[in-house]
């Protein structure tokens, strides 16, 4: 019923805008474009309420198919369509997705053990990596926490000299032959954003957050584990 009367106001909107150019007056011709106007904008808000109550709806529902999955912590993508989820009671980790948002998600489990590596990529490039043993790897500190290095390394992460940026990422790689890598995508913008914009630091603030918690699983399990690379 909402959409029918927003259609309505769109319809109302474009009559006064075409009626105005069959007046002769002057003034009855501005009355009818700024009636047309009026009409163009309360059908904008009104659809932008429609629209964002409709997020609500999908992102609650969202919420409720997730609960279905075991979880302490988990991730969703802005389009609603992929999540990572951690359950640490069980130390299992969790990749769900679907094709479109009515659709009932689809996942697998991993064990912890399963986790090989992990990176941050921005715009496709590796920033940061966790495991480095040789180009990369990892190192623990005496009472056997991890070490995590989040600063670039000369060696096997590029420069950063870019200002602006569309995509930022997080892959991991797992122990499973039918699909090894995973790509979890954080941002993705068809136009370049700044990177001191509040939208960057929010974002790659929750991805190195997942990044670290992702780093302490593997760092868990990876004296059992045999390295995969290089990274493309």
């Amino acid at each position: 019923m909402q959409m029918f009367l927003i259609s309505w106001i769109f319809l109302l909107g474009i009559a006064f805008f075409i009626l105005a150019f069959f007046l002769g007056p002057l003034l009855m011709v501005g009355s009818y474009l700024l009636i047309a106007f009026m009409m163009f904008l309360w059908g904008y808000i009104e659809l932008r309420k429609e629209m964002d109550k409709k997020m609500e709806e999908d992102l609650e529902e969202t919420r409720e198919m997730l609960n279905e999955i075991p979880h302490t912590k988990a991730t969703l993508s802005e389009d609603l369509l992929t999540s990572l989820l951690i359950d640490e009671r069980t130390n299992t980790f969790y990749v769900a997705n679907r094709e479109y948002v009515d659709d009932e998600f689809n996942y697998k489990s991993f064990p912890f053990s399963k986790l090989l590596e992990v990176a941050i990529l921005e715009d496709g490039k590796v920033k940061y990596l966790f495991p480095r043993e040789g180009i990369i790897g990892g190192t623990i500190n005496d009472e056997g926490q991890a070490i995590i290095n989040l600063y670039e390394s000369e060696e096997s992460e590029y420069e950063d000299d870019d200002e602006t940026i569309k995509k930022i990422s997080l892959k991991l790689v797992v122990d499973d032959f039918s699909n090894h890598t995973i790509e979890y995508i954080f941002l993705e913008k068809d136009d370049p954003i700044e990177k001191d914009s509040d939208d960057y630091i929010d974002t790659i603030k929750e991805c190195t957050n997942w990044y670290q918690m992702l780093s302490l699983m593997i760092n868990q399990y990876k004296h059992e584990k045999r390295l995969v690379g290089p990274w493309v």
